[in-house]
């Protein structure tokens, strides 16, 4: 879906819709979040759909540390892009420190309810092959110089080290997991997959006062205000 001027929505349908972001200019392609491991075939035909290949896209930005967005970043950090993420969720990505949501359930195994032992479990199994150096740590209010620039906002809450990003020339907030679309609102972090409900709670205010003309939920799609 066309979001603004070289502003692309993707959409990868399995296991369950979601989105993430292509934006481009003359110097550099730039891919936000990189979907679930395994999808990376279904998120080249979307950049093919874009006129992209795997190997023009020249950074890729993470929102956050979840195995649904760092999924396939080994794959393009391999192709030839420089691989970003918010400076408190590099450890975790690279695996010097477990998944935070992996963490946290280990941390209360004897409370797991039943039906979230196999999520505990594929974290587990999967998260080993997804470690993968992050080249260049992102601070609170950086403003990087791509595609009319890209400014860097904290949110913590889903994640301790979450961040948005705010597309300058397009004035559309890319909110990963921070925000979600419901019944036209947007509405914060889905409570039972937050580390922190508080902090998701002040990251959605601050979302909200960027003042944005349009937001691109990871999960839920856009939302023009």
């Amino acid at each position: 879906m066309r979001i603004a001027n070289n502003v692309e929505m993707l959409e990868v349908p399995t296991p369950a819709p979601h989105h993430p972001v292509l934006i481009w200019d003359d110097d550099d392609v730039v891919l936000i979040d990189t979907s679930f491991p395994g999808e990376l075939p279904a998120l080249e035909a979307e950049l093919a759909r874009c006129g992209f290949t795997i190997e023009q896209v020249n950074k890729v930005i993470l929102t956050h540390q979840d195995i649904d967005h760092i999924g396939n970043a080994k794959a393009f950090r391999a192709a030839g892009a420089e691989l970003m993420a918010g400076a408190r969720e590099v450890r975790h990505i690279q695996g010097d420190e477990p998944l935070t949501k992996l963490a946290d359930m280990e941390a209360n195994l004897d409370q797991l309810p039943p039906e979230r032992a196999g999520f505990h479990q594929m974290l587990k199994d999967a998260a080993p092959a997804l470690y993968t150096p992050v080249d260049t740590a992102l601070a609170d209010g950086q403003e990087l110089p791509l595609c009319g620039g890209i400014r860097v906002v904290f949110a913590p809450g889903h994640t301790p080290g979450h961040i948005v990003l705010l597309l300058c020339a397009a004035n559309v907030v890319v909110c990963g997991d921070a925000a979600n679309i419901v019944d036209g609102q947007l509405v914060g972090s889905n409570p039972q997959m937050t580390h922190d409900t508080r902090d998701a709670e002040a990251s959605l205010a601050r979302i909200k006062s960027l003042g944005a003309s349009g937001y691109l939920s990871y999960h839920t799609g856009y939302l023009a205000s």
